[in-house]
């Protein structure tokens, strides 16, 4: 055995010295020579945990920074707009398999608008579909033409409620919901996960991170995803393959370097079959319409999406005022979508018999190329009493779509006792659409003053867009928004706000009669609201009272059924009430009640003064999650929510859709490095509906889900 003088010349030569550990050896080694005894300098270890970040991940449910209402690292208490942040956590203790699953139990958010739906993650915020976007920036163009983020390649989602245009240019006027991904830690950890479910889901999925140098300076990450399974619908499955690798290079304090990758194949078809009202919410001679029925038809039902995208986003720490960011997205989907559907628009819906429904395929066969940037510099500086945070930025957007596509009569099918095989999809014939091309460019600014406890957020931007179809010509807009919002921060955690805001979102198209281009959308919210994050505690309430208001809203033209007129206005108004609570250390409670009131102040007369659709005026939701002992075993964990989405409309007050009331549970357990968790959504398979639309049909929600998660943690 080495001395400990030889140890530390191996320390030495190994290159380790620069760390100390050969300089604290080598006296060591001095005095055991002498006394033949070695005894090792006593050391003071000090340990601190790391803080929250503004995009990191979240330890628990609360979070305590936000990124996506300023696009600077601000606590949550000091941005004067509603926000909520789902974290990991919380996504997997609650067995959120989607996106729109993990927004169940969020004040002022309808998730599952359009129920059980594999074609996307539809949402409603404040009575308006949100823009969702990915890691600060926005992903989805167009309809049908991504494929869904994967919950599990995920830190937090964050949901912005109102107008976001100030900060994220044309964007609706309800929010924006912004997933942010995985990245590289430095701590080296890995998980390894295997699912099993009912409708034969199969998954398993690895999550590594850790250094790649002993100077933990190249970071990496590699979130892999492997999916096989069917749906409650009869012949859609939904598979999956994710690979997303990311590179952090951190070279000192003020430099941060993060490059991902995202290759994602699903491999689906259409669980959204457009049943009519009649068999479905309402009744029918032969009783309603099953929930696994297939309108389609199978080897020609099909979704599929490949996407592939690479994201760099860039922080520079210049000085102790100065830091620079610059957030670039490319991405390339393409999508296979092929359905046969019910022919929902007939009354009555049903042939004689009472038992058969005329159908229409539908295919679509998308490309989307999307290029988005956003470069800022934040100063953080004072001005006598006066602190700032001032941000100064630019972004663009530019996306190129081509597609095939068509549409027509199919056979009818007895949705009672169907009969597949009487479609010759032969007959089809694709026809390509003129290219379109979106653009987009926008300078903002923003500050944040702060006096005593007094802060005071002004915020100005100029958008310019613009939009061109193949053969016609180009289509510009522009348009200043701004936002302010004044919040007074109290020492015991209370921070009481006022803001306003304003959206616009461009419009491509042309009206038939006057072949004048639409305008923009241009909406604009008053909130008044409270936060409150007691001092020491890990919990956040939050209420908000709002008036939103939007104008341009394309309606029917009474004159042209293939034509829409922009003489709309519509209103929501609401209250909304969150509490994220620890009660104590092994006991997360969540609470969420959401008030919304929706009018068409303008429009066509048989659409003014009417609610606007799939908005429930009252929803609320409970969720509890305890973790306890028996015994002298630990790590044992339970969870049950309750959600209650009341009735809505179909857009024209004629058909209320019912309300529902699911129950969703949890059962979990921890032995040191594994963890055992079972879920289970809507525990009674209640068969429920989340929407019903004037046009005719019906949308149907998620029946009991199970699923069962091992996972190995080192």
């Amino acid at each position: 055995m080495p001395s400990a003088r030889e140890s530390g010349s191996w320390l030495k030569a190994f290159g380790l010295a620069p760390f100390g550990f050969a300089s604290m050896l080598v006296p060591v080694a001095d005095a055991a020579e002498k006394t033949g005894q070695l005894e090792l300098p006593s050391q003071s270890i000090t340990a601190t945990a790391s803080e929250e970040t503004a995009d990191g991940p979240v330890k628990g449910y609360v979070a305590k920074r936000s990124t996506t209402g300023a696009k600077t690292d601000t606590p949550i208490t000091e941005i004067p707009q509603s926000i909520s942040v789902i974290s990991a956590d919380r996504m997997r203790d609650q067995g959120a398999l989607t996106v729109q699953d993990a927004l169940r139990y969020v004040s002022g958010v309808r998730a599952e608008t359009f129920g059980l739906d594999s074609r996307g993650d539809w949402s409603k915020v404040r009575g308006s579909s949100p823009a969702l976007f990915l890691d600060g920036l926005q992903q989805s163009f167009g309809t049908y033409t991504n494929v869904r983020t994967d919950p599990f390649t995920l830190e937090r989602l964050e949901v912005l409620k109102g107008p976001a245009s100030m900060l994220y240019g044309q964007s609706p006027v309800g929010g924006l919901i912004n997933q942010v991904s995985k990245r590289p830690k430095a701590e080296q950890h890995t998980e390894l996960q295997l699912q099993y479910g009912n409708y034969n889901r199969k998954q398993v999925a690895v999550d590594t991170t850790g250094a790649l140098n002993p100077q933990g300076t190249l970071l990496y990450r590699l979130v892999a995803i492997q999916r096989d399974s069917d749906t409650q619908v009869d012949h859609v499955k939904d598979n999956r393959q994710v690979l997303m690798p990311s590179l952090t290079w951190r070279p000192n304090e003020d430099i941060d370097w993060t490059v991902m990758a995202n290759i994602q194949r699903d491999d689906s078809g259409s669980t959204t079959q457009f049943f009519p009202h009649k068999g479905t919410v309402w009744n029918a001679p032969y009783g309603r319409i099953h929930s696994n029925r297939f309108a389609s038809e199978p080897g020609f039902d099909e979704y599929d999406s490949d996407q592939t995208a690479l994201t760099s986003q860039f922080s520079w720490h210049l000085n102790d005022t100065w830091t620079l960011r610059q957030n670039l997205h490319w991405q390339k989907s393409k999508v296979s979508y092929q359905s046969i559907y019910a022919k929902f628009a007939r009354n009555p819906p049903f042939n004689a018999d009472n038992q058969t429904l005329d159908r229409v395929y539908y295919v679509s066969k998308p490309e989307v190329k999307v290029w988005v940037a956003d470069q800022n510099a934040e100063a953080r500086f004072d001005t006598g009493p006066l602190q700032h945070t001032l941000l100064l930025g630019g972004d663009y957007q530019h996306a190129v779509s081509n597609r095939e596509g068509a549409s027509g009569n199919a056979t009818p099918l007895n949705v009672y006792e169907p009969v597949y095989g009487t479609f010759d999809p032969s007959v089809i014939r694709l026809t390509a659409d003129p290219e379109q091309r979106v653009m987009q460019q926008g300078l903002y600014a923003q500050d944040q003053i702060k006096y005593e406890q007094w802060l005071l957020t002004l915020g100005l931007r100029k958008d310019w867009a613009a939009s061109q179809t193949q053969g016609s010509a180009r289509q510009k807009d522009d348009k200043v928004t701004g936002r302010a919002g004044l919040t007074y921060l109290f020492d015991n955690g209370i921070a009481p706000y006022l803001s306003y805001s304003e959206s616009f979102q461009p419009q491509i198209g042309l009206n038939r009669r006057t072949l004048e281009p639409y305008v923009p959308l241009k909406g604009k919210q008053w909130e008044l609201g409270v936060k409150y994050q007691p001092v020491g505690s890990n919990s956040l309430y939050t209420a908000a009272v709002y008036d939103i208001r939007e104008q341009n809203r394309r309606m029917p033209d009474p004159l042209d059924a293939m034509n829409t007129l922009q003489s709309g206005e519509t209103r929501a108004r609401g209250l909304e009430l969150e509490a994220l609570v620890t009660v104590t250390p092994d006991w997360d409670l969540i609470g969420t009640y959401s008030y919304t009131d929706t009018t068409v102040i303008k429009g066509a007369p048989a659409e003014q003064g009417k609610r606007l659709s799939s908005v429930p005026e009252n929803m609320a939701s409970v969720w509890s999650q305890h973790r306890f002992s028996i015994g002298d075993i630990s790590g044992f964990s339970v969870g049950a929510g309750i959600r209650y989405v009341g009735t809505s409309w179909d857009g024209a007050d004629r058909l209320k859709t019912p309300s529902s009331t699911l129950v969703d549970a949890m059962l979990g357990y921890r032995y040191q490095n594994w963890n055992l968790t079972l879920n289970a959504t809507n525990l009674e398979d209640k068969t429920y509906y989340t929407t019903c639309l004037a046009r005719g049909d019906c949308f149907i929600g998620n029946r009991r889900t199970l699923v069962g998660t091992l996972a190995y943690n080192f």
